[in-house]
């Protein structure tokens, strides 16, 4: 059957670029919230945004979310367990920026987003390619504030010429594994940021 869900607003397509833009917008005059390459998410979305982040008991296992923004109230609410799993802060740290990037770009479609009721009303009403693109380029702008451009790109042109085996092929895992490391994020999301960065036509690498 074909989706006949139609988008209750209009929802912006965002270019890498831009977004590129929006995170180093995001980040300046937060020297403060950047230790060593990692970005204190918590403290830019606290001091800087003046959002405040709550707990939500069971929001995952109610709603299938792990996070909402109210934006009018200015609170992220995070499920409960993500938040407080100290093996899931790699997520919940990007859960964290994501949120804050929906607030950045997407404000005027959760406006009116009180409850996590009314955010999954608000998805619903969204076709699944206008869904596709507005989490896509949430978790873009996500990677960016977390990995800035101008903090990666020196490291990697670094790491590359270090991590390669024998024939001198750069070692692609281990170089992730690094990335992943100095920015306190997940393996996958260090791999999209590099592709994001267009790392597979740079260096040649494979990032699929």
């Amino acid at each position: 059957m074909a989706d006949t869900k139609k988008p209750a607003v209009k929802v912006r397509d965002y270019r890498l670029y831009e977004l590129e833009r929006i995170a180093a917008d995001a980040l300046r005059e937060g020297e403060s919230c950047i230790k060593g390459r990692r970005v204190d998410i918590e403290r830019l979305i606290l001091e800087k945004f003046k959002l405040k982040i709550e707990s939500f008991t069971d929001l995952r296992r109610r709603w299938d979310a792990y996070a909402f923004i109210d934006t009018t109230a200015k609170v992220i609410f995070i499920d409960a367990e993500l938040m407080n799993e100290a093996r899931l802060e790699k997520k919940y740290r990007f859960t964290l920026a994501e949120e804050l990037a929906h607030f950045l770009i997407h404000r005027h479609l959760f406006v009116n987003c009180h409850t996590a009721e009314d955010r999954m009303k608000i998805e619903d009403m969204l076709d699944e390619r206008t869904e596709a693109y507005m989490e896509s380029n949430a978790k873009a702008l996500a990677s960016a504030i977390l990995m800035p451009k101008t903090c990666v790109e020196p490291l990697v042109e670094s790491l590359a010429g270090k991590l390669v085996d024998a024939e001198g092929h750069i070692l692609v895992d281990k170089l992730v594994s690094a990335l992943a490391e100095e920015y306190d994020v997940n393996f996958q999301a260090a791999k999209h940021r590099m592709r994001n960065l267009g790392y597979r036509q740079r260096l040649g690498l494979d990032l699929q």
